[in-house]
């Protein structure tokens, strides 16, 4: 279902976005202390998947269940605003749309982070965040189901009742 939304509804929809973008560059970029002006492409990890010797180690689960936790989360309220802007998209094609802004983030994101020297980017960074924004897409979706249905003529003169005489 297609609604429409208020001028004043759709701004604060487009301002929260804005904001929301600019916090999680700034979660993913600072301090810029750590911006250094060379890569560090070895630092990236390119193959998300761990080995046995850091499935054994309790560190390493943390580190990664957190992350996973993380990125998610900070992801989420970007998909789910996405969801509200893109109110004229049919939700198959604002997923995709959300799921396009919210990789060239977490790209971007990602490519700042090769020239830092404490930060380490990952294929499963991106892979986490564009998990959470694809997350926050739907939970609108899922909740509009469970939902009445809007009044779609609200305007409309009632019918007469029906004075027909059945046999």
């Amino acid at each position: 279902m297609i609604f429409e939304m208020s001028p004043p509804t759709r701004t604060r929809d487009v301002s929260f976005l804005i904001l929301w973008v600019v916090f999680t560059l700034m979660v993913g970029i600072l301090p810029l202390s750590n911006f250094v002006g060379h890569s560090h492409w070895e630092y990236i990890k390119w193959v998300p998947i761990p080995t046995v010797e850091d499935l054994r180690s309790p560190k390493y689960l943390l580190d990664i269940s957190s992350d996973i936790v993380g990125n998610t989360l900070l992801f989420l309220p970007l998909g789910y605003v996405l969801r509200r802007v893109l109110t004229s998209s049919s939700p198959f094609r604002c997923l995709l749309i959300a799921a396009g802004i919210g990789g060239m983030l977490s790209l971007s994101i990602e490519l700042y982070q090769v020239y830092c020297h404490s930060r380490f980017p990952s294929i499963f960074d991106v892979i986490t965040n564009v998990t959470g924004t694809v997350i926050g897409v739907r939970v609108p979706l899922f909740s509009r189901k469970n939902a009445s249905p809007a009044p779609q003529h609200l305007n409309r003169t009632p019918h007469p009742e029906d004075r027909r005489h059945t046999p």
